[in-house]
Order: C-alpha cells, then structure tokens, then sequence
C-alpha cells in the first residue's frame, strides 16, 4: 500500500485552507492528518511517497515502524500516480492500492474492501464527494491509465472512469468517503467528529 503526502512545513501544505488558517496551522493540521493516515496495513508493506524530494526527510516524525519513506517521481500527479504503480508492481507486488493523506477518517474497511476487489482487468477506486478519489487500487500495471492531461478537480472522477473504460478495463467504485481539500471541507469534518450536522461558512 502507499499513500501520498507533502512534507508538513509552512506554505507548502493545505493551500487552499489559507486563510483562514495561517500557513503554520495549515501545516499542524496536515501533520495530524498525517499520523492518522499512514499507518501500516496488516499484510501489505506500507510506503509514503512524499514531495518535495528535498524535505521528505520532514516526514520521519510522522512515521510509525515499518512505513517506508520514499520520494515522489514524476512531473505532474498523474506521472507521480504512474511512476509509483509502476516502481512497485515492478518490485514483485501482485497489487498495489495508492490512497490520500487527506482523508484522516478513512475507515480501514476500504482498503479491506479494495484490496480484496482488485483484479487484473479492474480498476478500484473510492470516489470523494468533490469528484476525485481517495483510493485506487489494481492489481496488475495499467499502461495510459493517468493519460488525462489537464482535468479539473471535480472531473477527475469521471474521466479516469472513462480512460479505464477506453482500455477495456473494469471499474469498481467503493463507498463516496470525505476528503478535506478546503476550509468547508474541514469544518465538515469537524462536525461529523462531534456527530453534527455540517453547516459549511
């Protein structure tokens, strides 16, 4: 299994929340979302694919026993996506699932769900409410499948279900789960935390 994540330092992380939030809450905030994240899955080896390349060392802290810390490759997500399916299918993994840092509530039952979803000619992926994913798994390298180019964030859903489909591959959604990406987003977050509902800004 390997998640995505940027090193927590201030004006690097969550953008979108400042403001309100300063750049140094922004960072604390990702920080938590980071120990909460990356914890190693019972079966899998656990990696985190950090950026920039240059602070990933940043992230140690962050780190429980046994995730491996490795750089992110590529020049756009969509390379970075490509480059990591790519290193770990070669290194021998029979399936290999990619998930965010930005969905600290994740429960552990999706990446159950997926890894036992995957197969050769399938693609898994776990839709969030804003049109992306949280989650994708395969089990078996998918060449031209982060062929998207420039897409825009509530699109992304859509068209890699369409690009899958272009390479007559089957696609398995799993439960819409909430990532945080802006400040709405975490104040929904907050309150499904305390069990309210959310009223956004």
């Amino acid at each position: 299994m390997a998640l995505f994540g940027k090193a927590p330092r201030p004006g690097l992380v969550k953008t979108r929340l400042c403001p309100p939030l300063t750049p140094i809450e922004a960072a604390a905030l990702y920080g938590a979302f980071l120990r909460q994240a990356v914890v190693p899955h019972p079966g899998a080896t656990t990696y985190l694919y950090g950026a920039p390349a240059d602070a990933i060392d940043e992230l140690e802290p962050y780190l429980q026993k046994g995730v491996v810390l490795r750089p992110q490759v590529g020049q756009d997500l969509w390379g970075r996506l490509a480059a990591c399916f790519a290193e770990l299918f070669a290194a021998g993994h029979d399936r290999v699932l990619v998930r965010n840092t930005d969905s600290p509530d994740l429960p552990r039952v999706r990446i159950d769900e997926a890894l036992a979803a995957c197969r050769t000619d399938r693609v898994v992926l776990g839709p969030d409410a804003g049109g992306g994913y949280y989650l994708m798994a395969l089990a078996a390298p998918a060449a031209g499948l982060f062929d998207l180019g420039a897409v825009a964030a509530h699109e992304v859903l859509a068209r890699t279900c369409a690009r899958a489909a272009a390479l007559g591959l089957d696609v398995l959604r799993l439960s819409t789960e909430r990532d945080v990406d802006t400040y709405d987003d975490l104040l929904a977050l907050w309150a499904a935390r305390a069990g309210r509902p959310s009223t956004g800004t």
